[in-house]
């Protein structure tokens, strides 16, 4: 018995899924690719900030910032966001729905955060209006466009893969 082309090789019959159709994964975007290089920045970031807070801890006087222990704790805490940042990245770069949900839950603080920091100190008015627009452009990002598109081809994959074969 000889095969046919476009026929697989285990003999099946069912012709393989057409390039770009449901059924076969396509790559990322590249804007979520460079959301995804951006987000793994800003994890290994935080772990970075979170390390040198804990070093703080032997500094003679950081009793401005709550004591050794106080000082430690936060340290933990960024750190402990560095790697939850990291996750995100990785999920995102999969094309995981709960990703794009939590990336974008963390932007809206972190705009947020921005606004309130402008209230305080309105002296980093620069800084804190960039990190506002890069907050929304990485919003805009992940839901709008071909990396839309792209979360909603890998959504129905997944459900496809869930409901297993028909």
């Amino acid at each position: 018995m000889g095969m046919s082309i476009g026929e697989p090789a285990n003999g099946s019959g069912a012709p393989h899924p057409p390039a770009g159709r449901p059924g076969r994964r396509r790559r990322p975007p590249a804007e979520l690719i460079l959301v995804v290089v951006i987000t793994y920045v800003a994890g290994f970031v935080a772990i970075g900030v979170g390390i040198l807070f804990i070093l703080l801890r032997y500094v003679a006087d950081n009793g401005l910032l709550g004591g050794e222990s106080t000082v430690t704790l936060i340290g933990a805490i960024v750190i402990l966001l560095g790697f939850f940042i990291l996750a995100m990245a990785s999920a995102l770069a999969r094309g995981k729905h709960y990703a794009r949900v939590l990336t974008t839950i963390a932007m809206a603080v972190e705009f947020l955060l921005a606004v309130v920091a402008l209230i305080i100190d309105p002296s980093a008015f620069w800084f804190e209006l960039a990190l506002m627009a890069v907050t929304v452009l990485i919003t805009l990002v992940l839901w709008f466009g071909r990396t839309g598109r792209y979360f909603t081809q890998i959504s129905e994959l997944d459900a496809a893969a869930r409901r297993g074969p028909r």
